[in-house]
């Protein structure tokens, strides 16, 4: 053989081996509806009897070869408590978006505050018995880094599931990336400071921590009899009067100052299916830092299913806020999945 087929032959092995191995660290699409499951990878060894992790990413997502944009956003879905995670691959919309979504299944619901289900109390923070909840979620996004998905991470939560969205975002940075966070039908919480196992269990952002801005939009119902719009405690707590919650105005109010906005809000009438017929939409967004988005919907005469509230006839677009914060991070292609509310 001549020294010029030798030269030839040993980049080609070298590329195949490099490609087999792309493959097998690739995030790989699938067709709607057809998750699928990383729940061997990231629910081993937790104390988790319910763990399981949804994947569900678009063709155009994909990183194997087949794809276009390997950093289309990443979206966590968290049901509230009680609640379960079999419905999002369903009615998600991340296939027509073009985003990747993230269904984890809780234990009954996120640990957020006292649970009779929990071993330890909650200011054991080196507790190992209980699920910590930013653990779990940093891993997930862990790992769909290392398969080379590289877009930014938003979270959407109704009830409970939004609690751990406000948790995610006030203990953001560098293993909880959060861009964005959907919230419904929950606040901050005032107290305590921290809550639960783990390091990542902060209930308010902080600059001293390194808190990152975060895109926020909030829909509550200001008559909910569970989570008091104007704040104080909730039975969902078991009596623990050690966890309150924020007045809702005042927790939006915390958001902005977080995120550098002057605080200052316009505010605009709507109508909706839910309470008395109407709404308030206060938003601080032209008071913010450019590509921040600081947007809350009151729902008058709401109660706690305000979350799913039609305003001007349309529900809160989830993805519709993603595509809005992402088309101020340079990625206009996204402006088509936006209509304007």
């Amino acid at each position: 053989m001549s020294r010029y087929h030798r030269v030839r032959k040993t980049p080609v092995v070298l590329l195949s081996a490099t490609f087999c191995w792309s493959l097998a660290a690739a995030l790989n699409g699938n067709p709607p509806e057809q998750v699928q499951s990383l729940t061997d990878v990231i629910c081993g060894g937790r104390p988790r009897s319910q763990c399981e992790v949804e994947l569900d990413v678009p063709e155009a997502c994909a990183t194997d070869g087949l794809g276009t944009d390997p950093s289309c956003p990443i979206v966590f879905f968290l049901h509230g408590s009680g609640g379960t995670n079999n419905w999002f691959a369903k009615t998600s919309g991340v296939h027509d978006a073009n985003m990747i979504g993230v269904y984890p299944q809780g234990e009954g619901g996120w640990n957020t505050g006292p649970k009779t289900t929990n071993n330890c109390h909650w200011s054991d923070y080196d507790c190992t018995d209980d699920p910590d909840e930013g653990d779990l979620i940093a891993s997930i996004i862990e790992h769909i880094r290392s398969l080379g998905g590289t877009g930014n991470v938003y979270a959407y939560g109704n009830s409970n599931g939004a609690a751990l969205a406000h948790r995610l975002a006030s203990n953001g940075g560098a293993q909880l990336p959060i861009k964005g966070i959907i919230v419904s039908v929950t606040q901050l919480l005032s107290s305590p400071e921290r809550s639960g196992p783990g390091s990542l269990n902060y209930n308010q952002p902080s600059s001293t921590r390194g808190t990152p801005p975060v895109s926020i939009l909030s829909i509550m119902g200001d008559a909910d009899g569970l989570i008091p719009y104007d704040g104080g405690s909730s039975s969902v707590f078991n009596g623990d009067d050690s966890f309150q919650l924020m007045p809702a105005m005042d927790s939006m109010d915390v958001w902005a100052s977080h995120n550098g906005c002057t605080g200052s809000f316009q505010n605009s009438q709507h109508s909706t299916d839910t309470g008395d017929g109407t709404a308030t939409k206060f938003d601080y967004t032209s008071g913010c830092p450019d590509g921040i988005y600081v947007e809350h919907y009151a729902i008058h005469g709401g109660g706690h299913g305000a979350g799913g509230a039609a305003v001007d006839g349309a529900k809160i677009d989830v993805l519709g806020f993603v595509s809005k914060v992402e088309v101020h991070l340079l990625r206009p292609h996204l402006a088509q999945h936006y209509t304007p509310t």
